[in-house]
């Protein structure tokens, strides 16, 4: 048995398989930067004025004239998350924000990227619609809603074609690249290779290759990782 596994030929066969291991990684890579998403979240929540306690009740804050109790100042932020575009017409229906427990008294565009993207936004007493737009990988926007609101609460309505849910903004940059891909089990299967033919070759000229192309895989899926991590289609929001 010793003798069939230091077999020129075996060794042939782990390369074959070790580079076949190479192709079918990057061949999922690919496969997942098809990605459709967009990410959608409260970026801050703050209230805009801050009364001492023992002043509350003899301070009355006014907006357009009218008083009003409990402000507070949310923003949101819209993101094209993905690897892909999504269209006009990928919206069954515009997006939309309800609030409950409260009334808003404001709300517009804070920021958009590119200056471009058009965003066109209309609130009611408690909701926020924003029209569909063209949204390419990476564009993105902040909605800026003024809420008279002890406990504000808000839910999103959204349908768009191949986004089956919306990610959430500012988490963690999701594709792949590494524990989400193949790049672990390929790892895993090369650095199995190069421990058998370290153990069992003689002149070990085989497990150097093999460890060569793990090291190779690694720089590969790390490099993936920070540009993913810096690039326009990471989830993270980035700062206007």
């Amino acid at each position: 048995m010793m003798e069939i596994l230091r077999d020129s030929a075996w060794q042939f066969v782990g390369i074959v398989l070790a580079l076949l291991s190479i192709v079918a990684t990057f061949a999922v890579y690919l496969w997942q930067r098809q990605t459709k998403e967009l990410a959608f979240g409260v970026v801050s929540s703050r209230r805009p004025i801050a009364i001492a306690d023992e002043l509350s009740s003899r301070v009355t804050v006014h907006v357009d004239g009218k008083p009003v109790e409990n402000l507070r100042l949310m923003v949101f932020g819209l993101k094209n998350s993905g690897h892909r575009a999504i269209a006009v017409a990928d919206f069954e229906r515009p997006l939309s924000v309800a609030f409950g427990g409260g009334q808003i008294v404001s709300a517009e565009i804070a920021s958009q990227h590119p200056k471009n993207l058009g965003a066109e936004l209309s609130f009611s007493n408690s909701n926020v619609v924003l029209s569909p737009m063209l949204l390419n990988p990476g564009d993105q926007l902040l909605i800026q809603v003024l809420l008279s609101a002890a406990k504000p609460e808000w839910s999103l309505d959204a349908r768009i074609v191949d986004v089956p849910s919306i990610a959430p903004i500012n988490a963690a940059p999701r594709l792949p690249p590494f524990f989400q891909s193949a790049m672990p089990e390929s790892i895993a299967f090369v650095l199995a290779l190069a421990v058998g033919a370290f153990l069992l070759e003689k002149e070990k000229k085989g497990s150097v290759m093999l460890f060569g192309l793990a090291a190779f895989m690694l720089i590969i899926s790390g490099v993936h990782r920070w540009v993913h991590g810096l690039g326009k289609s990471a989830r993270r929001m980035l700062d206007a």
